[in-house]
């Protein structure tokens, strides 16, 4: 038998799926989120924002062949269910896609928000991060 000593660690990553009407705005996602700019916690969502931007492969959804399957709109096919079925209501209608998946390997924050899983939207804007794999 062999015992291991040191440090163990499970990665783990969630896809998302955020799709905005009129573009994603670091604004609209703080106000999405129900942030204040001069908020304690303001940094934190900030750097969500850019970590979301940075991950995201991003699809005109006003000019996708409606079609083809919403998976084969992205280069990746971890779309849940619920994805799939928001993308073909906005496709047509002019909002952009945004997806990707954050991984808990990456930044503090990334690790932080790794841990979580929410569905969010407001009249703009809907942000999917249920798919959290361990």
């Amino acid at each position: 038998m062999r015992i291991r000593s040191g440090f163990v660690s499970n990665s783990s990553s969630t896809s998302f799926l955020i799709i905005a009407k009129d573009g994603l705005t670091q604004e609209s996602f703080l106000d999405l989120v129900g942030v204040q700019p001069d908020s304690p916690i303001a940094e934190l969502f900030q750097e969500l924002f850019r970590s979301v931007l940075e991950a995201s492969e991003v699809v005109d959804l006003g000019s996708v062949d409606r079609s083809q399957a919403p998976a084969s709109w992205f280069d990746d096919s971890r779309l849940s269910p619920t994805m799939v079925e928001r993308l073909k209501q906005a496709a047509g209608q002019g909002a952009k896609a945004y997806f990707g998946r954050l991984s808990s390997d990456e930044t503090l924050v990334q690790s932080f928000f790794c841990t979580d899983a929410f569905e969010i939207e407001d009249d703009r804007i809907y942000f999917n991060y249920l798919e959290c794999a361990w």
